[in-house]
């Protein structure tokens, strides 16, 4: 997750209004390790929301320190699995990793309670990245939106195009192709050009359709 990224979500979750001892489900936390590489994660996102009394599930398709629930989000039995839904649940930089984007929303949708909240982010201008896969899945927010819309019916509360900006992503990873224009005097033109985009979206679920619903 960018740092970007987690300031928007810090902003836009904390004008919710979530229940007393509301629970969340992250999905595609990974481990206590890994969040440890991104420190902004847990002060920017999970820190607000301990804060107010909430409890954060942590879900991963693999087991490891920190992850509560073991499953896979695109089996439709994971919904069973898993035995209950939450008031908010976090989908973050997961969709372009798995092989069904479809049916994937349609059972992160069905996690969240009646009148709860759904964040989903998604790159929309970003490399290549396999964990295990990446199928190149590059929506704009108004693609999230139309994907969302087509399980359930929903209120858009925040939704948008973020531009990266904080320069750490390009020049101080040995990984990524800029570090030669952070000497060079119009660095500023390519950086601009170039610039990562991320789509997020906060909306509410009123209500799922029928799980019969014909996937595309």
């Amino acid at each position: 997750m960018f740092i970007d990224e987690s300031l928007w979500i810090k902003s836009n979750l904390s004008q919710l209004y979530l229940p007393p001892r509301s629970r969340i489900l992250d999905i595609g936390s990974s481990t206590t390790d890994f969040r440890a590489t991104q420190p902004h994660i847990t002060e920017n996102v999970y820190r607000p929301l301990n804060e107010r009394g909430f409890d954060i599930i942590h879900f991963d398709a693999r087991p490891g320190d920190g992850i509560d629930i073991v499953g896979d989000i695109e089996n439709p039995d994971i919904i069973e699995q898993i035995g209950e839904k939450f008031n908010l649940v976090l989908c973050a930089n997961l969709l372009e990793h798995v092989s069904n984007v479809e049916s994937t929303v349609g059972n992160v949708i069905n996690l969240v309670r009646k009148d709860g909240y759904l964040l989903l982010t998604a790159p929309n201008k970003y490399p290549r990245h396999d964990d295990p896969i990446d199928t190149m899945y590059r929506p704009s927010d108004r693609e999230l939106q139309e994907l969302a819309s087509r399980h359930a019916a929903i209120t858009i509360i925040a939704s948008e195009i973020l531009d990266i900006r904080n320069h750490i992503y390009y020049f101080y990873e040995s990984r990524y192709p800029f570090w030669g224009y952070r000497k060079f005097r119009f660095w500023r033109y390519y950086f601009n050009r170039f610039r990562w985009k991320q789509s997020c979206l906060l909306l509410r679920v009123h209500s799922q359709f029928d799980r019969c619903l014909e996937i595309r």
